[in-house]
């Protein structure tokens, strides 16, 4: 049986329940809706709370909140073969309780904590570099194009930093942003790529301000291009105020 489900983790973890409960030894795999398959009967799971709910709260019961953490952490990842790696950490969870977070030896669940620490070193990554333009209707937005779906777990940071603001962070890959107002926060779908932003007055003049204050700090005899890259990639670079204008 092939399980498919929406593309989120609750969705996932809908999936996951529905397949627990008719048996394991019978999954062949689970995949987002809309892939396609050549063998194998599919089964849609739809996303259920109650579901998705049920399978965390045993998990942080029985192996406590990090093992929670690894597992959402690796699904933003992202991975083309995650379902199957997932639902088997899920089981050897299960299976291992309190035991769980030593067992490093099984090279699946070594795997998906790597897939999780990729989410959580991108994340660690953008919440430095992640620039905000404030809009000619007074609100603030932010476009990143990032490799791990991180705008989710990046954006209770900026809760407590601007929780006076209304915000958008504006995921160009997959289509979506996080938008913050009036001390609520949704996910919303921004279906086209927006071509030119209008920004505020104030907006433009600080732009050039801050790029010819970048430009006049730098020491050439010090220059480390290697150094810079590390902590800047430049995948990041066009959407950087002061390095959109420097050769890739």
């Amino acid at each position: 049986m092939i399980y498919t489900y929406d593309g989120t983790f609750f969705g996932f973890l809908s999936a996951v329940f529905d397949a627990w409960h008719i048996g394991l030894d019978h999954v062949e795999d689970i995949k987002i809706m809309g892939s396609t398959f050549l063998f194998g009967e599919e089964r849609n799971v739809y996303t259920d709370e109650k579901k998705a709910q049920r399978i965390l709260t045993a998990l942080q019961t029985k192996c406590g909140g990090k093992t929670c953490h690894v597992l959402y952490y690796a699904f933003l990842a992202e991975q083309p073969d995650r379902g199957m790696k997932l639902l088997r950490y899920i089981r050897q969870a299960f299976h291992l309780k309190d035991e769980f977070l030593s067992h490093l030896s099984d090279e699946e669940i070594w795997e998906v904590r790597k897939w999780a620490q990729k989410t959580g070193n991108e994340r660690h990554k953008l919440l430095g570099l992640i620039r905000f333009q404030e809009l000619s209707g007074g609100m603030l937005y932010s476009r990143i194009n990032p490799t791990c779906c991180v705008v989710p777990v990046m954006a209770p940071h900026f809760v407590r930093r601007l929780p006076g603001e209304e915000w958008v962070i504006h995921d160009i890959r997959r289509h979506m942003g996080i938008w913050y107002e009036g001390g609520v926060l949704s996910i919303i779908e921004i279906p086209r790529p927006l071509q030119q932003i209008d920004v505020s007055d104030e907006e433009a003049a600080f732009t050039a301000l801050w790029k010819k204050y970048y430009q006049t700090i730098a020491i050439g005899e010090r220059s480390n291009e290697g150094l810079r890259r590390r902590f800047m990639p430049k995948k990041y670079w066009p959407y950087i105020v002061e390095m959109r204008n420097e050769k890739k």
